[in-house]
């Protein structure tokens, strides 16, 4: 159910058709659309390496361990220089109160001051390196949470461009958990679709989708006996927030979903913030925080 390529004119075309449906999630799409274009257009460049994802394990991965945690997803020949110079002036135009950090990690980057690539290649056995990030951004005199807030932005770009290659490596083995089974991260919206009511979760941290259980909790794993519990604003029942009373969380829901939806999952996500402040409110949390739900 994955996405088709999309150009960026066909971007366009998916937020404005989302601020039409919720005018409310404007200000925060139009934020994030310097940042959705250049993701979109990096994808889309021709200047990445040929890579082979080696160290895959079966059984591990069935035991639970995402390709993260196994494969080397990150290349010293991917166009670091490129993304970071891309990614961070778009969160700059998207967020211009961040621009003065991002200007001084890019020219850190550029300057060889600090080796982002050494974070990610250290994912696969360490996994992600908080102290690095703090010591970094204490040099920098810039923000950790807004480097991170990059760092994920690139992991993003790299993740998503090697998904055919991770779709290959999975092939037919059953995932049967709630977190992404690419990079282990857990959903950040779902799709319920309308004929066969099948349940997709979108991974924000990699873009990667997957088919999970409609009755079983994707962040505890709790089993509901009597059906789940959904909410929804009067008369726009499909737009949903599936919740959770055992872990307290929950997670926007889209029901009745066409696969023939022209859609992009986290422009749909920025759409749903309504859910997110409503629940958040009934001391729910996310599944994943994201950028545009991390409301507290």
């Amino acid at each position: 159910m994955r996405d088709a390529e999309k150009t960026e004119e066909n971007l366009r075309e998916i937020m404005a058709r989302e601020i039409a449906g919720n005018p409310h999630a404007e200000a925060i799409i139009g934020a994030f659309q310097p940042l959705l274009l250049a993701r979109r257009r990096l994808l889309a460049a021709e200047k990445w390496p040929a890579v082979t994802l080696t160290g895959f394990d079966p059984a591990r991965f069935g035991a639970g361990i995402p390709l993260l945690r196994q494969v080397q997803f990150f290349s010293a020949a991917n166009p670091w220089g490129e993304m970071t110079d891309m990614m961070a002036a778009a969160i700059g135009a998207g967020f211009p109160v961040l621009n003065r950090d991002m200007e001084r990690i890019a020219g850190a980057a550029r300057n060889k001051d600090i080796d982002l690539f050494s974070y990610f290649h250290k994912l696969v056995d360490a996994g992600r390196d908080e102290n690095l990030v703090f010591s970094w951004a204490e040099k920098l005199s810039v923000s950790a949470p807004v480097l991170e807030f990059l760092l994920r932005q690139l992991s993003r770009v790299v993740l998503e461009k090697r998904l055919t290659e991770a779709a290959a490596l999975i092939g037919d083995i059953e995932w049967r958990h709630g977190y992404c089974p690419v990079c282990g991260e857990f959903p950040s919206i779902a799709l319920i679709e309308e004929k066969i009511t099948r349940r997709w979760l979108h991974c924000s941290g990699c873009g990667h989708e997957w088919i999970f259980s409609r009755v079983i909790c994707p962040y505890c794993e709790h089993e509901a006996q009597q059906g789940m519990d959904f909410f929804y604003v009067e008369d726009r029942p499909r737009e949903t927030a599936f919740s959770c009373d055992q872990c307290r969380r929950y997670l926007v829901t889209l029901k009745g979903v066409s696969e023939l939806a022209d859609r992009d999952l986290d422009v749909t996500a920025m759409s749903l913030t309504h859910l997110d402040v409503i629940m958040q409110g009934k001391e729910f949390s996310p599944m994943v925080n994201t950028p545009w739900n991390a409301l507290r």
